[in-house]
């Protein structure tokens, strides 16, 4: 168990506060680009995508291909971002590729502004949500992950967090009691 001192760390401005509606203070970053002659993504000062600088600081380029016909397998692994100096994000997403049709384009994604209210977006009433695992809330708040996925001309921001629920989906089957979806948050076409 860890201590208090660490829980309000972790927890920062969310610790002991109404955990409805829920809210998050860190989170984690996932990218994904599709359908791209190259892409790039700069976030927290890591690249993500096809394109990278070797140690010469020469810049390769690759293409992407298309989407897996398991998009759940893009939800598997992340940067997990803390937050510095109490901001929750460190910048905004920025975006460099090349579409199928050779065209270049670039785009800034201010997560910050995206999600002001650091409400964890999700699709459960609040009637279906445990309320044991809510009140847990206020001292271990939610890290959902945020994925920026690109395809061709199109820039998606995905969030997804785990939201422990009363009713099982499926009945008889008690893992079918947490909801772990993916929610569109922001779409734009370049």
């Amino acid at each position: 168990m860890r201590s208090e001192k660490v829980a309000r760390e972790l927890a920062g401005p969310l610790y002991g506060q109404e955990p409805w509606p829920i809210r998050f203070y860190t989170h984690s970053f996932m990218a994904a680009c599709f359908n791209t002659l190259a892409c790039s993504f700069i976030y927290n000062h890591y690249q993500f995508g096809t394109q990278k600088k070797d140690w010469a600081g020469r810049i390769s380029d690759g293409p992407s291909g298309p989407p897996p016909n398991d998009r759940g397998v893009l939800w598997n692994s992340g940067h997990i971002i803390m937050p510095k100096k109490g901001e929750t994000f460190p910048g905004p997403v920025e975006l460099a590729w090349t579409s199928l049709d050779g065209t270049p384009f670039q785009a800034s994604v201010d997560l910050d502004d995206l999600f002001k209210e650091r409400l964890v977006l999700h699709n459960v009433v609040r009637e279906n949500v445990q309320e044991p695992w809510l009140k847990y809330l206020a001292v271990q708040p939610l890290s959902p992950k945020i994925l920026v996925e690109l395809d061709d001309r199109t820039v998606s921001v995905y969030m997804k967090a785990i939201i422990a629920t009363v009713q099982e989906r499926v009945p008889g089957e008690p893992a079918t009691r947490l909801r772990i979806e993916p929610v569109l948050a922001w779409k734009h076409t370049y």
